[in-house]
């Protein structure tokens, strides 16, 4: 029997398909106590997105898997997502490769689109 590969299985976990297209892609999220965090976005859902966080940030040592936050997505393009949302923390994973070497891949999980009065 053929073991999949560590990409396969991630691929087959994903409920929605992810688009890398997007360029200036942001996020930026606001803890109590803390500056604006402002993070590139490796890839996108309507269902959640993928943020490159250096792995120096004291922002990792802020979060944690599960943990809930509101997040601000910024979409250069106008594409949803776009605004204020509630998120999750869904993964915090050591990215390996030469082009993101240092970073850490924050998987995050939309929850519900925020009202902005």
């Amino acid at each position: 029997m053929r073991k999949k590969s560590p990409k396969s299985i991630r691929e087959e976990k994903r409920v929605e398909p992810r688009a890398t297209r997007f360029q200036n892609y942001r996020i930026e999220i606001k803890l109590v106590g803390t500056p604006i965090y402002q993070f590139k976005v490796n890839d996108v859902s309507i269902k959640g997105a993928g943020l490159l966080v250096s792995e120096n940030s004291a922002f990792l040592k802020m979060i944690e898997v599960g943990q809930t936050i509101d997040a601000n997505f910024i979409s250069p393009q106008g594409s949803n997502p776009s605004g204020m949302y509630r998120v999750e923390i869904r993964h915090i994973t050591r990215t390996d490769g030469v082009r993101y070497s240092g970073f850490r891949l924050v998987g995050i999980l939309i929850r519900e689109r925020l009202n902005q009065s």
